[in-house]
C-alpha cells in the first residue's frame, strides 16, 4: 500500500498544502488589497482606544501620513485632544498596531468633528401601558369657565384612557 493511500485511509489532509492563513496573509500583501489593510489598521486602532473615545469615532482615514480621526462630538474632539499623547504612544508600543499599521508610516494625528453625523432616531410615541386609577368623577362648580373646559376636558381624557 502506498503512503498516499495510508493517509487517504486515516482521514488526513495534504501536508504539503498551505494553511487558510498563510494564504490570506499573502494575499493581503499585495497592493491591490491596500484598503483591506488600511481597514485592518483601522479596526485595531479602534479597539486599543479607551472606551470613552471609541464611542465618539465615526471614521478614520490616513492623508500624507497623518491619522484623522472623524468624532460626532465637539466634546470627543476636546476628549481626543486631552488624550493625543496616549494615543500616539498607543501607535508606537503596541506590536500588532506598529505591525498593521506600518506600511502607512503614521506621522501624526488630527481630530475633527464631522458634519456627517448619524441624526439620532425620532423615539416613537409612547401609550401609557397602565391601566388608568383615576374615575374622573368629581365635582365642579366653577364661576370661571375657561378653567371649566379644562377640568371638562381633562375628565374626558380620564374616560377615554380607561376605555383604551
Amino acid at each position: 500500500m502506498t503512503a498516499a493511500r495510508r493517509t487517504q485511509q486515516k482521514g488526513c489532509y495534504n501536508q504539503n498544502m498551505k494553511k487558510v492563513d498563510s494564504v490570506l496573509t499573502h494575499l493581503l500583501a499585495h497592493p491591490v488589497y491596500a484598503k483591506l489593510q488600511e481597514q485592518a489598521c483601522f479596526r485595531l486602532i479602534r479597539k486599543a482606544l479607551p472606551e470613552t473615545l471609541r464611542r465618539g469615532v465615526l471614521f478614520m482615514y490616513v492623508k500624507n501620513r497623518i491619522l484623522f480621526f472623524a468624532v460626532k462630538h465637539p466634546a470627543f474632539k476636546m476628549e481626543f485632544d486631552y488624550k493625543l499623547a496616549t494615543i500616539k504612544n498607543l501607535l508606537t508600543t503596541l506590536p500588532p498596531l506598529q505591525e498593521a499599521c506600518g506600511a502607512h508610516g503614521i506621522r501624526d494625528i488630527r481630530v475633527f468633528v464631522s458634519r456627517f453625523a448619524p441624526k439620532p432616531a425620532p423615539s416613537p410615541e409612547t401609550h401609557p401601558r397602565y391601566k388608568e386609577r383615576a374615575t374622573g368623577a368629581f365635582d365642579l362648580r366653577l364661576k370661571d369657565e375657561a378653567l371649566q373646559e379644562s377640568f371638562e376636558s381633562i375628565k374626558k381624557s380620564i374616560a377615554e384612557n380607561r376605555r383604551g
